[in-house]
């Protein structure tokens, strides 16, 4: 705003001041205080419910969700040592072959 604006303005709020009667002064000044007064609403806290349906959501989830056998022990058998000695063998074999087959294509090339 310009200088001019400001000057017409302030003159007319103190036109406005000076116009008031003291009954209004003394009407707005006691408005004033009581609503400076006034002690802030107590409004019931929403988060309580919230947070109960929360964890009981999560409890929920949790039972639902809880494996049913124990995780502890298996269910299955314990492999023994004979089954991957077989299993070696038989590997063994196969890579003897690959080494031949390699052995002859180098004799090739």
């Amino acid at each position: 705003m310009n200088n001019s604006t400001e000057q017409s303005l302030h003159k007319r709020l103190v036109a406005l001041e000076q116009d008031t009667a003291n009954e209004d002064l003394f009407r707005l000044a006691q408005g004033r205080n009581a609503a400076l007064q006034q002690k802030p609403r107590k409004t019931k806290p929403i988060f309580w419910p919230a947070i109960a349906t929360s964890l009981g959501s999560a409890l929920l989830i949790a039972v639902l969700y809880t494996p049913t056998g124990s995780v502890l022990s298996p269910e299955n058998e314990i492999i023994t040592e004979d089954f991957y000695s077989d299993l070696a063998d038989e590997n063994l074999d196969f890579y003897y072959e690959l080494e031949f087959y390699d052995w002859l294509a180098d004799l090739e090339s």
